[in-house]
């Protein structure tokens, strides 16, 4: 008989959608309910508007737009919840994008309730409100292991079977890039840019912004600039065909992004600007360059040193089936442990 699994998680570029096809991969009947992605929010009213912008510049209320967002899901959520009756477990990723009375509901229909928060919990303190409710609770930056109830764990790779990894050709090589426009970025890209140029590689590299002002600058710097962000499957379809990966850290937290476990699972080259990822077990000089502005023959070193296989068992620890079986807690699952 199958296990079952509420899986509660923000629509951000198709997520939902790739969850639950691994659980089901992995033999979990799954129930879904999502909100929508945090940056989607959008006001009721011009009233709930000028609400906000009254509490933020006169009563400091920085806080009030996100339990606006909260209390305009509430409705939602119970109309997906109608039908739910009972799961064995509830999966809660960002949960403090869901409102308390619907986590309330859910742990109530389940017999464990589990949180992650892929987000630093200083960029998120509403959060904090929500651990003491969750039977486990895990955080994907070392820092942020503050007390005996939160656990570490990081991010995974995709595993059902959706595309085979293409082997290495250090002389025909394709680095792959797409990420959302932030300011301070694009000079690092087009270094990292101009330098595989110089070396005669491929590059698919895409710049996310719906600002036309935004995309004529990219533009000037000789990259490319798209409206929309792809859905994340076919960003992992991207990933398969290309060689390098490049990730480029988010300096508010430490943890490591899904583009590191992507090169990981897919047996891919990542160029990364995260120097914790030395500290990880699956980490290999061969494998991984921590971009600090090399020089075009350093950057050429690295990509004709071939790729070292990672053995097989630190390799699955970081896949997804792995990853749920820990988070459960379910019987023959590898721990997944942070650097402090």
């Amino acid at each position: 008989m199958k296990k079952t699994i509420l899986l509660a998680v923000p629509e951000h570029v198709g997520f939902p959608a790739v969850l639950k096809k691994n659980l089901e991969y992995v033999g979990f009947e799954v129930s879904l309910i999502t909100v929508p992605a945090a940056e989607k929010f959008k006001y009721r009213s011009l009233l709930q508007r000028l609400h906000n912008l009254f509490r933020k510049v006169f009563l400091r209320d920085k806080a009030f737009k996100a339990k606006l967002f909260l209390k305009n899901n509430v409705e939602r959520l119970l109309e997906q919840l109608r039908s739910f009756e009972y799961a064995e477990y509830a999966l809660f990723i960002r949960p403090d994008l869901f409102p308390v009375e619907i986590v309330r509901l859910v742990k109530e229909k389940c017999s464990m309730l589990v949180g992650y928060q892929w987000d630093g919990l200083d960029r998120y303190p509403a959060v904090h409100h929500y651990i003491a409710m969750m039977d486990r609770f895990f955080v994907f930056d070392g820092s942020d292991l503050i007390s005996d109830k939160i656990l570490g764990t990081t991010n995974f790779y995709f595993d059902f079977d959706f595309a085979l990894p293409r082997s290495l050709d250090s002389a025909n090589q394709t680095l792959y890039y797409i990420g959302s426009y932030v300011d301070g970025r694009t000079d690092l890209i087009k270094d990292i840019d101009t330098k595989f140029k110089i070396l005669n590689r491929h590059r698919n590299i895409k710049i996310v912004t719906n600002n036309d002002k935004i995309g004529q600058i990219i533009a000037t710097k000789g990259l490319t600039s798209t409206p929309e962000l792809i859905s994340y499957e076919e960003n992992m379809q991207h990933a398969s065909k290309a060689d390098i990966l490049l990730d480029i850290q988010n300096p508010i937290h430490n943890g490591l992004s899904f583009r590191i476990f992507e090169g990981l699972g897919y047996m891919k080259k990542v160029i990364t600007t995260n120097e914790q990822v030395i500290h990880y077990d699956f980490y290999r000089s061969e494998n991984i360059l921590i971009w600090k502005g090399q020089s075009v023959e350093e950057l050429r070193q690295f990509l004709e040193v071939p790729y070292s296989p990672i053995p097989s068992k630190i390799r699955e620890k970081y896949s997804f089936t792995n990853w749920i079986s820990y988070a459960l807690d379910l019987p023959h699952h590898t721990p997944i442990t942070l650097p402090r």
